[in-house]
């Protein structure tokens, strides 16, 4: 009997052992249990809150990286219209010295006084060319529209001294002159490139003088007969 007395008390021990560490393990799982039921709500708005966080970091992050790709569009937009614009300017400037340079050979053609004008549109805006090449165009433009008259000194054939003469223009291609006496007359027009002036004994002096007085309003206006010169395509001049 004494071996299974012994046997007995020892799974009676076991037993006792068994049963101390599943309540302690019990207990513990009741702690555990009670302090997840106190951390929970606090556990649960700590993650809602870093959910609240990584939706505005990720919607930063979308907003930074389409502000990102609109500066560049709107970069690679300027750099194109800047190009455009260069290009532009460079054909502007192509066309502004072509004009310019047919001008110039143009300008020995041109009467005196608009020569002058040309001359003093140079001389007040020589930085703006196209502005310049314009001015030209337009003082062309209005000298051809009208009458205009003006005096100079020129050189009579075969006299050591000028002579001051009025001159009346029609336009930028034809005029006529005459002394104040009537002694001296002539036209001027366009030869071989440039304008010249004609002294001529074949033309009534008095029929300019009283086309220079109508052109003033000093005398009533009336019917009068001036030559014309016509130039050939060589650029020779016909009365």
């Amino acid at each position: 009997m004494a071996p299974f007395s012994l046997a007995a008390e020892s799974s009676a021990h076991s037993i006792d052992e068994l049963t101390r560490q599943w309540l302690e393990t019990e207990q513990q799982k009741s702690r555990l249990i009670s302090r997840w039921q106190d951390d929970k709500p606090l556990a649960e708005q700590r993650l809602e809150l870093l959910r609240a966080e990584k939706k505005q970091l990720t919607e930063l992050l979308a907003k930074r990286e389409s502000k990102g790709d609109a500066v560049d569009q709107k970069r690679e937009e300027l750099v194109r219209q800047q190009s455009e614009l260069e290009s532009e300017q460079a054909e502007t400037e192509a066309l502004v010295t072509t004009l310019a340079t047919r001008l110039d050979a143009f300008k020995p053609m041109l009467p005196p006084p608009l020569q002058s004008t040309w001359d003093n549109a140079a001389g007040d805006d020589s930085n703006n060319q196209l502005r310049l090449q314009l001015a030209r165009l337009s003082s062309l433009k209005e000298f051809n529209e009208r009458v205009t008259l003006h005096s100079m000194r020129l050189k009579p054939d075969n006299s050591p001294e000028d002579v001051l003469v009025r001159q009346l223009y029609l336009g930028a291609s034809q005029a006529w002159f005459s002394s104040a006496d009537g002694s001296y007359a002539g036209t001027g027009s366009v030869s071989d490139g440039e304008w010249v002036w004609r002294f001529r004994s074949d033309i009534d002096a008095g029929q300019i003088l009283r086309a220079i007085a109508i052109a003033e309003k000093q005398s009533p206006a009336q019917t009068l007969s001036l030559p014309v010169s016509s130039v050939s395509a060589k650029g020779d001049v016909a009365p």
